[in-house]
């Protein structure tokens, strides 16, 4: 079966998210302007205290600068060693400074999400890329299984990447281990792989929800529901295993 998928997927899986939903990505560095890559915390919880460092490139390396640091708003407090300190939920634009050269990036900071939450999946659709038979699809479509997300959050994270989990789908249920993010604007998404003992049935899959209030919800793009996910799943093992694909609709889930 497939295994987990690495961690810098995630991150990649997160920022494509964000963007397909209107919400502003890490900024890039614009064509033929040296900027400062600024490296470190960049997702931490209330009163959580992590580090940024700036980094420069020269002679086709990047080195450590020293620089001087500012920040936009109040949501954090940064010293003048880079030291990052979150102070209220929002996120803050931080910008760094070395000579000539500057940077910015985002900074989140975000409310506890670590729990248990539960909904359920509904399957849409089941199709084989390649017929069997007999196929796998047979009574499962409109099927509608338990989903239950087993949370566990870092206070401080770099990049997009502070939340663990376990994840539970069917009956009996496929269960794995997942990897993901909460930012500031309530973007929620785990990423990984579900595996059930016995007939093997599983795949990769990737999660995504808004967060409001106490409940995580589908999200609303343009006036559209976005509660669908592609998800290819096998079943069997070795040579006996057999793919198909179902679009899965997701419920809100609640703790």
């Amino acid at each position: 079966m497939t295994l987990l998928t690495p961690r810098r997927s995630v991150v990649a899986a997160v920022v494509c998210a964000a963007a397909s939903c209107g919400i502003p990505s890490p900024p890039t560095q614009p064509s033929g302007v040296q900027e400062l890559e600024i490296r470190g915390t960049t997702l931490l919880m209330v009163g959580a205290q992590g580090r940024l460092t700036a980094w420069q490139a020269a002679d086709g390396q990047l080195r450590e600068v020293q620089a001087t640091w500012t920040a936009d708003g109040d949501a954090i407090s940064i010293a003048s060693n880079g030291v990052v300190t979150g102070r209220r939920l929002g996120q803050a634009i931080i910008r760094a400074g070395y000579r000539d050269v500057a940077g910015s990036a985002t900074v989140h900071v975000v409310t506890s999400v670590a729990g248990t939450w539960r909904g359920t999946i509904t399957v849409l659709d089941c199709w084989q890329p390649v017929e069997s038979s007999p196929g796998p699809c047979q009574g499962r479509r409109g099927m509608a299984a338990p989903l239950v997300l087993q949370v566990s959050q870092s206070a401080t994270a770099d990049l997009y990447d502070n939340l663990r989990a376990t994840v539970e789908v069917f009956t009996p249920p496929a269960t794995g281990s997942f990897i993901g993010a909460l930012d500031s604007s309530g973007l929620f998404i785990l990423e990984g792989h579900v595996e059930r003992p016995g007939d093997s049935l599983g795949g990769a899959v990737k999660l995504r929800w808004q967060l409001e209030g106490e409940r995580l919800v589908p999200f609303t793009v343009n006036g559209q529901i976005e509660d669908t996910i592609d998800v290819l799943l096998s079943v069997g093992t070795g040579s006996n295993a057999t793919l198909f694909r179902e679009i899965w609709r997701l419920s809100s889930m609640t703790s």
